[in-house]
């Protein structure tokens, strides 16, 4: 928290000691739709708004998903083939290294790998215009797919390009060690909202909202995390029990096709989390509310 704050209660609300000229609206009260005064107002706003924008971020990330499929698909099952083929090869007397399988799996791993960064690019695209939507909705105005993807085309690049750099940051951190790679996930997993939202700003800004409050910050990341994996972990166990029941190269394709949901659920659910967290995030920094978002909205200095 900046010097000279004061905290307004006890639920997170600060106001100035010695306010800015910025008009009152700009700190958030405790009806707010973004800024929430605490953990269950936060898992509340993010609930109210992922209802109003479930259609249209499902249409958004249904589009998004066929390609994404189209390329993830295959390498998948390439790479099943490829890694039976190896363990034959390795039980097989007459080619005991295996080494043309050994070369297949290589390669299957390598196109399994692209098509992963592929998928990483295109949903960061997607997470600003999903962004876009929740920011509409949060202002009230028109929930609109053909707005949202305007947004996504002008600061998708910015988007990437940090998303990038954050990668190379994570990457650094965990070859340094398990916590750093822990606390740097964390403090950019808002990188995205942040890039979406405010103009010239990107892993520094994403660092400095998540140091605001640690306390606030750790809860909401740490709540965020929890979905994410328990999520990926129910629908990972059941694509294994389609690929097993199923069987062969058709097992492999129906669970590939089956961890897309996941794609669509983290769309529609896991954003509206992260805008609520990154709102949060800057009100216990500096001077915040939904009143910065909206279209008359003139951003006076805080």
């Amino acid at each position: 928290m900046n010097q000279g704050w004061a905290e307004l209660d006890g639920n997170g609300h600060y106001w100035p000691a010695q306010p800015p000229a910025i008009p009152p609206s700009y700190y958030a009260m405790p009806d707010d739709p973004l800024v929430s005064p605490n953990y269950e107002g936060w898992w509340a706003r993010a609930g109210a708004l992922a209802k109003k924008i479930w259609k249209p971020a499902l249409k958004l990330n249904a589009v998004a998903l066929l390609p994404l499929l189209a390329l993830t698909v295959p390498a998948n099952v390439i790479l099943t083939i490829e890694q039976r083929e190896l363990q034959a090869a390795t039980l097989d007397q007459t080619d005991p290294p295996g080494l043309s399988a050994l070369s297949g799996f290589m390669t299957a791993i390598g196109w399994v790998l692209a098509a992963t960064l592929v998928a990483a690019l295109v949903s960061a695209v997607i997470t600003s215009a999903t962004v876009r939507l929740v920011v509409l909705a949060a202002t009230g105005q028109p929930v609109s797919l053909r707005e949202a993807l305007r947004t996504a085309l002008r600061r998708g690049p910015a988007v990437i390009g940090w998303q990038i750099l954050g990668g190379f940051l994570g990457v650094l951190a965990l070859l340094a060690c398990f916590l750093p790679i822990l606390y740097v996930g964390a403090a950019l997993m808002i990188l995205p909202v942040v890039v979406t939202i405010e103009r010239g700003v990107g892993i520094g800004r994403s660092f400095s909202l998540f140091h605001a409050d640690i306390g606030a910050s750790l809860a909401r990341i740490g709540s965020i995390w929890a979905v994410t994996i328990g999520a990926s972990m129910v629908l990972a166990a059941i694509g294994a029990a389609l690929e097993l029941t199923i069987g062969g190269t058709p097992g492999a394709v129906v669970s590939s096709l089956w961890s897309g949901l996941y794609y669509l659920v983290a769309g529609i659910y896991i954003t509206p989390l992260l805008v609520t967290a990154y709102a949060d995030m800057r009100a216990r920094r500096e001077p915040f509310s939904t009143a910065y978002l909206t279209p008359q909205a003139e951003h006076p200095a805080a």
